[in-house]
């Protein structure tokens, strides 16, 4: 090969150029984004309507068949799925996979706006988003205090905390569930509005024509010119008491005439407890592309920077942070890989018994990971449990080629001691060349079809096979090149014979042990024909009792429990119920912690109410 004899006559050159890449490799390691699942987009877009106080009849005549009328013409449309509950229609609306997400996505917001006159007035505008499982919530923390109220917690974590947390880098976004948001209420005396001849489409019109804010243009002083603008928004509850309603021959009428303006809180339709404690959960969203483990690091330095200036009477936990288990993960499979590595050195040593030809495997095998990594970066791979899991199930073929290479280098310098060394490495390469190759491409060709087989198993695998086929192009390529020259350069120069080791004597002994089994079964062949065949049909018939699943089971070290209550169940009622089964479990010393979530559910990236 023309290439092999170019790396051995030109070492120093090979050399540069490995260092080369081997920088670039190193470079790429380091900027790899870390996440637990490789970036997978399914073709589902989803959609939420809210419409307060309808029925799911009146949901599914009004909502639902307009919208999934106009979204059955959208194109690569596979299937919709729709649900109507009390004051919420949900619709998922899959696609062909193979479908380009953003242009669906396209392609419902249109179909949407063509149904938006057709949808009841009060009903709420659309919510559409992706589902898309790397953007679940870095972080999530707890803010919760036992001298503030529902109230101030939610509107500090809103209008302090989410600000600051949002400036982080790689922080795409929050969510806020939980605590109760600050609502001004008019309670009107009914006897005093018939009294003065009041109606209600009044009241709320000097309500609006008071509290508004507008610009009133400009006025020049001298040289200075100054924006003039009104301010007339409330600013207190005396404000709003305050406002002329009308006028009774010479009296006025205020509002506080009239009403009683309370400052409360919205209904209670979501409760959300740690520790048994009413709290605020902040969940943090990473940008696309962003790592998770660097975001959520980012995200507690952020807090713990932030500490200082928290007022004390409130605690912040967390009740879920992503990186602990991504990095524990990740952690778990680089040491898998780290070991296999290890391991695969110690039995190249016991096979070719020397510590020269080590040497060259000891340097091929981290070289080839190192421009595997460069490679990753280059495809817009990240490192995650599937391409981590790749290179642990490539490392033991990565040093076959080279193997091959090597022994064969190993034994023309035995036989023919004398002979140049650079001539035998490139004779060597030459003749195994096309069996490693052959080799090479037959491995490649055992996985090329799950690349063509479509759905989800094509998205979620496709980084795995990947990086596999990466890697063992890359060990052939070492073996050609790399391999060789640092033959010709560690080798030993005599070529002296090599002695036997202890362990090839052993394995001789084995080898010859296996001679005889053969032969022994090649005696009673037709015996052992029917004792295969009686296994194969019983592996056959236990096959079907085998349990299937899409992902295998992965303990994250947290369990979830999901109550649903019999329709009509108030908020305060699944929350007792809760609070029945917190305190069932709370006492078992393996809990670090509870989150208590009462009267919504978590759908894709948001908590929404269930009775809204």
């Amino acid at each position: 090969m023309k290439i092999t004899r170019y790396s051995v006559t030109r070492r120093l050159a090979t050399s540069a150029i490995v260092v080369a890449l081997v920088v670039l490799g190193l470079y790429g390691l380091w900027r790899l984004p870390v996440d637990f699942l490789p970036d997978v987009t399914y073709p589902l877009i989803k959609v939420q309507i809210k419409w307060p106080g309808a029925t799911p009849e009146e949901i599914d005549t009004d909502i639902a068949d307009p919208v999934e009328r106009l979204m059955a013409t959208v194109d690569n449309l596979d299937s919709l799925e729709s649900t109507s509950r009390t004051g919420l229609y949900a619709l998922n609306v899959s696609f062909d996979y193979g479908t380009d997400t953003d242009v669906a996505f396209q392609d419902v917001q249109a179909a949407l706006t063509r149904a938006k006159p057709e949808l009841p007035d009060n009903a709420e505008e659309p919510f559409v988003f992706k589902a898309d499982p790397s953007q679940l919530p870095v972080i999530q923390a707890a803010i919760n205090s036992e001298h503030w109220g529902p109230v101030r917690m939610r509107e500090w974590t809103d209008t302090w905390l989410q600000d600051r947390v949002l400036a982080t880098k790689g922080v795409a976004g929050t969510e806020i569930v939980g605590g109760l948001q600050r609502e001004i209420r008019i309670l009107l005396d009914a006897a005093a509005i018939e009294k003065y001849n009041l109606g209600l489409p009044t009241i709320l019109e000097k309500l609006r024509e008071e509290n508004v804010e507008k610009t009133g243009g400009r006025v020049t002083v001298g040289l200075q010119e100054i924006i003039a603008r009104t301010t007339g928004k409330f600013g207190s509850l005396d404000d709003i008491r305050s406002v002329l309603i009308a006028r009774s021959q010479q009296n006025k009428i205020y509002l506080g005439d009239i009403a009683e303006v309370r400052d409360a809180h919205e209904d209670v339709r979501v409760i959300t407890r740690f520790n048994d404690q009413d709290c605020v959960k902040l969940s943090v969203l990473k940008e696309a592309e962003a790592n998770t483990v660097e975001v959520a690091r980012a995200v507690e330095q952020r807090i713990s920077e932030l500490k200082p200036a928290f007022p004390e009477e409130l605690q912040i936990s967390y009740v879920e942070n992503q990186a602990t288990y991504v990095q524990q993960s990740i952690d778990g499979v680089r040491n898998a890989a780290i070991t296999a590595a290890v391991l695969l050195i110690i039995v190249v040593y016991l096979f070719l018994g020397s510590i020269r030809q080590v040497v060259v495997m000891g340097v091929a095998l981290p070289l080839t990971m190192v421009l595997n990594f460069g490679l990753m970066k280059v495809a817009g791979f990240s490192l995650n449990i599937f391409s981590l899991g790749g290179l642990v199930v490539a490392i033991g073929v990565v040093l076959d080629n080279s193997i091959v290479v090597l022994e064969h280098i190993s034994r023309l310098r035995h036989e023919h001691p004398g002979e140049d060394i650079p001539r035998q490495a490139v004779a060597a390469t030459d003749e195994v060349g096309p069996a490693i190759i052959a080799a090479t491409l037959s491995f490649l060709a055992l996985f090329a079809p799950f690349l063509i087989v479509p759905g989800l198993v094509s998205l979620l695998f496709q980084e795995l096979i990947l990086v596999m086929a990466g890697i063992v192009v890359i060990s052939l390529c070492v073996a050609v090149t790399v391999t060789p020259m640092l033959a010709v350069t560690v080798l030993d120069e005599r070529g002296h014979p090599r002695q036997i080791t202890r362990f090839e004597r052993f394995f001789d002994r084995v080898t010859q042990a296996y001679g005889w089994v053969l032969a022994q079964t090649l005696r009673i062949r037709w015996t052992v024909m029917v004792v295969f065949l009686g296994i194969l049909v019983g592996a056959t018939l236990l096959l079907g009792r085998v349990g299937t699943e899409f992902l295998p089971l992965m303990d994250d070290g947290q369990l979830m429990v999901k109550v649903k209550l019999p329709v009509g169940a108030s908020v305060q009622e699944t929350n007792r119920t809760l609070a029945k089964i917190e305190k069932r479990i709370s006492d078992d010393p393996r809990i670090e912690s509870i989150f208590r979530l009462s009267g919504g559910q978590v759908r894709g990236l948001y908590t929404y109410d269930l009775n809204p």
